[in-house]
């Protein structure tokens, strides 16, 4: 009986090890793992145009070989999403001011023709350049988006709005209207140079800038 026993679960066990062993059998043997083929990346969605998909099309290179690449990709975590519009992309407009506002003004006035004004405010903390009567101006001139380095106030309402803005935060605080700035030159920061007619494309996952218009 125990003989009987003993037979019975040492069957039993190697039972249990082929079929184990059999759902490794299309990666071993013969075939190896040269013969698995990993599942295939989903097409990118043209309608969508995400940064993710963007990046993979227009930047195939890896990101540690020195290349040269013609796309930029802004500093990750350097701005925070504000308007209505999460995903957004167009030309480029520049703006360059400090803790002044008029230029802003001036160019949401103006048909956005799905254009993105990109402002470089110095990065100041002690104000905004942006509220929510001048988003709202934007969004019904068909502006697409506002990149702003510096701040904006009525975030909350803004949030409701059919247009995308990203800053690097918020302040209470207007700003000044005595300098005017600069309207159309070249701005650089989050790592990256906006120069007027290049395009740029933004959405949760970063901001990507190129001299060129993206397809996918």
């Amino acid at each position: 009986m125990l003989v009987s026993a003993i037979v019975s679960r040492t069957a039993g066990w190697l039972a249990s090890t082929r079929a184990v062993a059999s759902l490794f059998a299309p990666l071993s043997g013969s075939r190896g793992l040269a013969g698995y083929k990993a599942p295939m990346t989903p097409p990118p969605d043209a309608d969508r145009m995400g940064t993710a998909d963007l990046c993979d099309v227009h930047l195939p290179d890896p990101v540690d070989v020195t290349v040269p690449r013609k796309v930029q990709v802004c500093e990750v975590g350097y701005f925070n999403d504000y308007g209505g519009k999460k995903r957004f992309w167009g030309p480029v407009s520049t703006v360059r001011c400090f803790e002044n506002n008029p230029w802003v003004r001036s160019a949401l006035e103006e048909d956005g023709k799905g254009r993105v004004l990109v402002v470089d405010a110095g990065a100041s903390k002690r104000c905004a350049v942006l509220g929510d009567m001048l988003a709202e101006m934007g969004a019904k001139n068909g502006w697409s988006g506002i990149i702003i380095n510096g701040c904006c106030r009525d975030s909350e309402d803004i949030g409701k709005m059919d247009i995308g803005v990203k800053t690097i935060g918020t302040h209470p605080l207007k700003s000044s209207k005595r300098d005017k700035g600069l309207r159309d030159v070249d701005v650089s920061f989050a790592g990256v140079t906006f120069r007027p007619g290049d395009y740029v494309y933004a959405d949760g996952d970063g901001v990507l800038v190129s001299s060129e218009k993206l397809e996918l």
